[in-house]
């Protein structure tokens, strides 16, 4: 059989080489239908992060406040005029409603020459004293203003030319404040100046509304009085008792706002 196809296939080789191709096909189709199907790949599995659980947190306070009552504070100021005591050479600013007045005062014990008192304002609470400086009669001013209770502040100031020795103390609701002119600065006739002034201190801008006056104090010549401007101070003329005597200030206070114990003695104000 085997002599017998190897002639068929010498006398016909088309057809056994097409057999063959169509053999391949076969067995190749069978491999194909025997394998495995398409391979899906595998997603390696993930791990789902752990879940926290947030702590309840309290709301925060709601603060509340009261509405704060505001105050405002009116400082009214004041026009100011021109005064001046052509006697005793010197003149300052005031506030237009003012009405300074001066008059002659006893002299303290022992004291040779004249004292004034000019009122700012009445009641010793803004004055000042001028006074013939006899045997240094300042220094009796520093000295009593020294004892006051609490003790003073005490600083030298410069105001116009002039310099000041400044006290300042404050008790019981009142500040006072005393301005003693140093010797050296004494003016053409021989008169030295002493301010003082009591503020009450429930009144903010009375101490520096008072400061603002004392600012302004000066001292001229005696050939300037005519060109000086300003309002002349209305002078007071002494009250004389019996015998021609001038009356001392103790009989005058009621009056003129003159205080016997600073007047007589030629010290600071007494503390209120």
């Amino acid at each position: 059989m085997l002599l017998r196809m190897r002639n068929l296939s010498m006398r016909y080789p088309g057809i056994f080489l097409l057999l063959a191709v169509i053999a391949c096909i076969l067995i190749a189709g069978c491999t194909l239908s025997s394998g495995s199907g398409p391979v899906t790949p595998t997603v390696p599995a993930t791990t789902a992060p752990p879940v926290t659980t947030a702590e309840p947190v309290d709301p925060a306070p709601v603060i509340s406040s009261t509405p704060q009552e505001v105050v405002t504070i009116v400082h009214q100021v004041s026009l100011v005029k021109d005064v001046k005591d052509s006697e005793r050479l010197f003149s300052l600013q005031v506030p237009v409603e003012w009405s300074p007045s001066t008059y002659r005062i006893d002299n303290p014990e022992n004291f040779i020459g004249f004292m004034y008192q000019t009122d700012l304002r009445k009641n010793n609470t803004f004055y000042i004293h001028t006074f013939s400086n006899y045997h240094s009669r300042e220094q009796n001013y520093r000295d009593e203003c020294r004892r006051w209770v609490p003790a003073p502040n005490v600083s030298v100031v410069t105001i116009n030319g002039l310099t000041f020795d400044r006290f300042e103390s404050t008790a019981n609701g009142t500040t006072n404040v005393t301005y003693v002119m140093r010797q050296t600065d004494m003016n053409e006739r021989g008169y030295l100046s002493v301010l003082a002034f009591s503020a009450n201190t429930s009144n903010r801008f009375e101490a520096e509304d008072y400061d603002k006056v004392v600012a302004s104090f000066r001292y001229y010549g005696k050939d300037a009085v005519s060109t000086t401007p300003g309002e002349e101070i209305t002078f007071i003329a002494p009250e004389m008792g019996e015998g021609g005597n001038m009356r001392s200030a103790n009989s005058r206070s009621s009056a003129t706002g003159a205080s016997a114990s600073s007047s007589s003695s030629g010290g600071c104000p007494n503390r209120r």
